[in-house]
């Protein structure tokens, strides 16, 4: 019986020690939930106080934080990078982007490597069926979504035509086709 309660406690002594290993490494190498509510509160240069944050989520798989947030009753998306605290996207417009002085007014603020930008739902489904060469009338449509992939946002489109699977990927910054892929509906 001795033994048997001697292995056990080093059982659970091992976990104790893997979980507070695990945590260490979490602080040490991503940001607080505090330090993200820091980031967006300077992007969007206003005071915390006039923010209410619905939900700051952890995205282990993309190392980020989905962030949603109210201001002045509106609903805004951040998704920051969770090991240095920048902005990836957001689709929060600057009081100067929304006066239209001197700037495009679909231009959101900028962030890492693209702007905020959006070109649609419809558009990425136009640039796809152009790229096909093919009318919107001649398909049919299968999936036409947005989604994140390491924190950008893209549009996938998927259609059918002449017994062929056309399925696109689209970014939604900048209308680039990052993957394309046609099969037969056999295969």
């Amino acid at each position: 019986m001795k033994k048997k309660t001697k292995i056990i406690i080093i059982i659970l002594a091992i976990v104790i020690v893997l979980m507070l290993a695990f945590l260490l490494y979490f602080k040490l190498s991503f940001i607080s939930k505090g330090e993200v509510r820091t980031a967006i509160v300077e992007n969007m240069q206003v005071e915390e106080s006039a923010l209410h944050f619905e939900s700051i989520d952890f995205e282990l798989d993309n190392k980020t934080y989905e962030v949603e947030v109210y201001y002045q009753n509106k609903e805004y998306e951040f998704i920051i990078d969770a090991k240095d605290g920048d902005v990836i996207y957001t689709d929060y417009r600057s009081s100067a982007n929304e006066s239209g002085s001197n700037s495009n007014s679909n231009q959101s603020t900028t962030s890492k490597e693209e702007t905020t930008h959006d070109i649609g739902l419809d558009k990425a489904k136009e640039i796809a069926l152009e790229n096909a060469s093919v009318k919107e009338s001649d398909v049919s449509l299968v999936k036409q979504e947005q989604d994140y992939d390491d924190g950008r946002k893209y549009y996938e489109i998927e259609f059918i035509y002449q017994e062929m699977k056309y399925d696109y990927k689209i970014s939604a910054a900048t209308g680039e086709i990052t993957e394309f892929e046609r099969d037969s509906i056999y295969d």
